[in-house]
């Protein structure tokens, strides 16, 4: 699944801290920025943007070459290591969503992806391919018609994965954000409690509330621009139990140890919609909430640790604001 397709800056805020070190790369499609407020040997930035390269050669539905691509033109096959340690992590986040979260739906959002709607005949084949993947000790079986489609959800591990590269060089201050919508809060910033970053709502040109990250990850998905989206760009967030994609406005937001994980609820959250928040939190000690026109539900564990502040009024988006 993919998490709001161009949509960027679902949290914006990612300008500058005053005396921070900012690399941004394109990679996976979109932008990973890291910002570093803390002595960072050129060599730890190379590290983590290496890292999101290489798993973006393994997990690119775009690169002919990949690893995905392989997999999915021969329904399986010899796997590395890296493949189906993410492909086992991603089928167990599967099964703990209730199957809202799934990166067997491929087949279901390639069909949403073209210009013309599919007809229910094609869409119902397409979802009975889903959940036909296993993983053995060497080798990644699917089934006939499945395919595996991780464009969010890899976004999460690239993130984890760069985050354990700044620790490694022992950096303590730094935030990671891949595309603003896979994120990770590494210490704070100088003379401040956490990172600040501004949130999106509904209305994707209004900001609604801030979110403070500290030694943890966030994912957010959102689904802007209602039923009027043409055909093509309403397959970016499909709910894999029905096979649709969703049309109502709504940005989800999940606080998790890992990014990975974070991506997977958040999806989660945005597809089960409010019912849906205490599930999610009811794993480790993820946070979620859910912002649609109906207003903000934010789970239990997210009102007690106001992890997401909510301004009193709405403001409007004005380009690009400074973290604080």
């Amino acid at each position: 699944m993919r998490v709001a397709g161009g949509v960027l800056g679902l949290l914006v805020g990612l300008a500058s801290v005053a005396s921070a070190t900012t690399q941004v790369h394109y990679v996976m499609g979109t932008f990973l920025r890291v910002v570093a407020d803390d002595e960072l040997p050129p060599a730890a930035f190379d590290e983590c943007f290496a890292r999101a390269r290489a798993l973006d050669r393994t997990f690119s539905r775009f690169d002919p070459a990949s690893e995905l691509t392989r997999l999915n033109a021969a329904a399986g096959g010899p796997a590395s290591p890296a493949f189906r340690r993410v492909l086992g992590d991603a089928m167990a986040l599967s099964r703990a969503t209730g199957g809202a979260f799934d990166v067997s739906v491929g087949a279901v959002t390639a069909l949403w992806r073209s210009p013309i709607p599919p007809e229910a005949a094609a869409l119902e084949a397409a979802r009975r391919t889903i959940g036909r993947v296993e993983v053995t000790p060497d080798r990644v079986a699917l089934g006939t018609g499945t395919q595996l489609d991780f464009d969010g959800f890899a976004k999460g591990v690239a993130v984890d994965a760069c985050v354990a590269a700044l620790r490694a060089a022992g950096v303590a201050r730094a935030l990671v954000s891949f595309g603003e919508s896979s994120l990770y809060g590494l210490g704070a910033p100088r003379g401040a409690a956490a990172w600040r970053l501004d949130v999106r709502g509904a209305e994707p040109d209004v900001v609604v509330g801030r979110l403070e990250l500290r030694d943890r990850a966030a994912a957010v998905s959102a689904v802007f621009g209602g039923a009027g989206r043409r055909a093509s760009a309403r397959g970016h967030v499909v709910d894999p139990r029905s096979a649709t994609p969703l049309t109502d406005d709504a940005v989800s937001v999940v606080v998790a140890a890992s990014a990975a994980d974070a991506e997977a609820w958040a999806k989660a959250v945005l597809v089960g919609g409010h019912a849906s928040l205490a599930a999610a939190e009811a794993v480790g000690d993820q946070q979620a909430a859910r912002l649609d026109r109906h207003g903000v539900a934010m789970g239990a564990a997210m009102r007690a640790a106001r992890s997401l502040r909510l301004f009193t009024r709405p403001r409007p988006l004005r380009g690009e604001v400074a973290l604080r």
